[in-house]
């Protein structure tokens, strides 16, 4: 009697569509993007945990050391000064496909793996790991909202001292180019009168507009022909670190003249500094919805160090 349904129910199986039996494997291995820290405590063993802190050089601060001196347990250190294209003059630029399997198998990281990332501050530069991963193809990642600040404050426990990691094979990836521009592309697009691109910048809005330095020494400010400013910092609670709704993030990129119900389908290109807090607003763009959106990986460092493109100060 078993062996009949055992019989019947495999045939019931292979007897679905193939495109029916994808749809149920890929509805089985998503993850949402942003998870909370109450979700992730009740999963704690189960995903890997990124701490992806990294600060500013004028802060002075060492991101590797306060890893050290705590972290969530579990987590491991993803660090962007060190996964980045070594070869380049410019500040974490994306690493090659190779380069990024290796070093991440070496933090114990599997294709098939769920990630969470985090950082410091809550909401900062664990988007830009977010996105790097996405851009490899690697579609179970999440962000932890709130991040370190928010866990904290929920009074979960905390480790400190290095990580515990051991190595295994994370299989090279291809890179999605849809997901990022380069400098040749970005002086296209800003000759291009016609263009129907909207570029983002999530610096400050002194710095967009000319009226402050930037903060790498010998760098102009100011910004590109026709780019929008959405700082960042308008997208999180400042005090909890927490991600804002979705209808605050539209609000925000509303008063900065971005309708985000006008591009859904339209091309955007996210820039800042130097492609951290670009990946912040790729990661709340993507959550309103916004399918072709692109993070330009030199942001304003190359932009205007190569100074090739015309710079605009209000």
């Amino acid at each position: 009697m078993t062996s009949r349904i055992l019989a019947s129910t495999s045939a019931r199986i292979l007897s679905r569509p193939s495109s029916l039996i994808r749809a149920q494997s890929t509805r089985a291995m998503t993850v949402p993007t942003l998870l909370s820290v109450a979700e992730l405590k009740k999963q704690l063993g189960g995903p890997v945990i990124l701490d992806g802190s990294w600060h500013m050089p004028a802060e002075k601060r060492d991101p590797i050391q306060e890893f050290k001196n705590e972290h969530l347990p579990g987590a491991r250190y993803f660090d962007i000064e060190s996964i980045k294209d070594k070869t380049s003059k410019f500040p974490h630029m994306m690493p090659t496909a190779t380069q990024f399997a290796q070093q991440v198998g070496e933090l114990g990281i599997t294709n098939n793996d769920h990630i969470v990332v985090y950082d410091t501050p809550g909401f900062f530069s664990a988007p830009r790991v977010y996105w790097m991963f996405k851009a490899f193809g690697h579609e179970k990642v999440s962000v932890l909202n709130g991040g370190l600040k928010a866990w904290k404050a929920a009074g979960y426990p905390v480790e400190s001292g290095d990580a515990k990691v051991q190595a295994k094979e994370y299989k090279v990836p291809k890179l999605d180019t849809d997901v990022i521009r380069y400098h040749e592309q970005i002086l296209e697009l800003v000759r291009d009168k016609d263009s129907k691109t909207t570029i983002i910048d999530a610096r400050g809005a002194d710095r967009f507009s000319g009226q402050a330095p930037e903060p790498r020494a010998g760098l102009s400010s100011g910004h590109m022909p026709g780019a929008k400013n959405v700082s960042f910092k308008q997208l999180f609670d400042g005090k909890t670190g927490e991600l804002h709704d979705n209808e605050q993030l539209a609000s925000a990129f509303q008063k900065a003249g971005v309708d985000v119900s006008k591009l859904k389908e339209e091309p955007v290109v996210l820039s800042c500094g130097s492609g951290v807090t670009a990946s912040a607003l790729y990661f709340a763009l993507e959550r309103l919805g916004l399918k072709k959106l692109a993070v330009y990986d030199g942001s304003w460092t190359e932009y205007a160090s190569l100074n090739e493109g015309p710079i605009v100060k209000d």
